[in-house]
């Protein structure tokens, strides 16, 4: 019998620590913090490696095989709304933040050297007046101890292969995704085999803005779409 012990999808949580003085800061998550993932449907693909979250789970709509949770799941209760609300405020603390580099119109982040040297980001809020992309399996590294808030007008999404990596004291935990919307939709897609770190948070009371992870994805952080949905694929053999 083959046994694969390694996660498709591996979320783990670190406790938020206290913010750094940058021209960014880490806000409270609340209840929200508890969660991997956090949704209002959540569905998990494929059955023959599990979706591994090493936390939290919660949703009020579930479908696909069950996923291996290391927490508790909440579904539909006060713990579960409260997280909801307490994602809500988090992520309007997030965009009440100044953006301090501004990229224009769609940028991959691997590849841009408009705000500096190329794949190396310091703690910041980094604004786009299109979508962001970590593109052709590229690699990112977040350098340095604060906060990260990277802000998309529209969608994010990672490539199958691509890596977010942290330097020099950079905390997953003080890493934020906050797409926005318009234009049209604000979905998430991580890319299959991605190695990802950070907090995503989708828009507030919208629709179609999503969380979508590929097979074997890696993710070190929580997806928290209380108003929308998160998908996970692990790999289908």
């Amino acid at each position: 019998m083959l046994v694969l012990a390694l996660p498709a999808l591996a979320i783990t949580l670190f406790l938020v620590s206290g913010s750094v003085a940058q021209a960014a800061f880490t806000p409270s998550l609340g209840t929200a913090s508890t969660f991997g993932v956090l949704a209002h449907t959540y569905s998990n693909n494929g059955t023959t490696r599990p979706t591994m979250i090493a936390v939290d789970l919660g949703y009020s709509t579930f479908s696909g095989a069950p996923a291996s949770v290391s927490g508790l799941t909440y579904i539909v209760d006060a713990t579960y709304n409260q997280a909801g609300a307490d994602q809500h405020q988090a992520l309007v603390t997030l965009n009440a933040q100044a953006c301090t580099f501004t990229f224009a119109g769609v940028v991959d982040l691997a590849t841009d050297i408009s705000h500096g040297p190329i794949g190396i980001y310091t703690p910041g809020v980094y604004c786009s007046s299109g979508a962001m992309t970590v593109g052709s399996g590229g690699t990112i590294t977040l350098s340095g101890a604060g906060t990260f808030i990277f802000r998309p007008t529209g969608g994010l999404t990672t490539s199958d292969n691509s890596r977010v990596y942290l330097a020099d004291n950079a905390s997953a935990c003080d890493v934020f995704w906050t797409p926005q919307t318009p234009p049209p939709f604000a979905n998430t897609i991580i890319g299959a085999n991605t190695t990802f770190t950070g907090t995503v948070i989708e828009p507030i009371g919208a629709t179609n803005n999503d969380i979508t992870v590929g097979a074997d994805a890696d993710w070190t952080g929580r997806a928290l779409a209380f108003d929308n949905s998160v998908t996970t694929n692990p790999i289908i053999g």
